[in-house]
């Protein structure tokens, strides 16, 4: 949360969110750039003067976008999105072990085995 994102108490409520504040929310910045375009306001960035200025999105037009069918249809994929990568790099993974000959890393296995003088072994013939 950034500083204009901390609970004023419980007399004011918040009305606008940064773009870290959406992603907490399950937001992505395609979904942001997406659905709510640009900012409603933008703020001299409370941590750093000379980074970016803070991007602040109404509550009511984020809380209406996450009501809409769209939002519910992205934010799906978003979610399936992280294990099709993992599962993805596991496959990419398999193709570059199986090119080096089988060798299984993972299993403890390490090149050239343990023959005497080969590569990473501990003794030298």
């Amino acid at each position: 949360m950034t500083a204009y994102e901390k609970d004023p108490g419980p007399r004011t409520p918040r009305t606008h969110l940064s773009a870290a504040g959406l992603r907490a929310r399950g937001w992505t910045a395609g979904m942001i750039r997406r659905l709510l375009g640009e900012p409603d306001l933008r703020r001299p960035n409370p941590f750093l003067r000379t980074a970016p200025p803070t991007r602040l999105y109404s509550v009511e037009r984020v809380a209406a976008a996450e009501r809409s069918e769209e939002f519910r249809a992205v934010s799906a994929v978003a979610a399936r999105r992280p294990a099709a990568m993992q599962e993805a790099a596991r496959r990419r993974r398999r193709k570059v072990l199986a090119r080096r000959g089988g060798v299984d890393r993972e299993a403890g296995a390490r090149p050239g085995g343990d023959l005497p003088g080969a590569p990473g072994s501990c003794t030298a013939v």
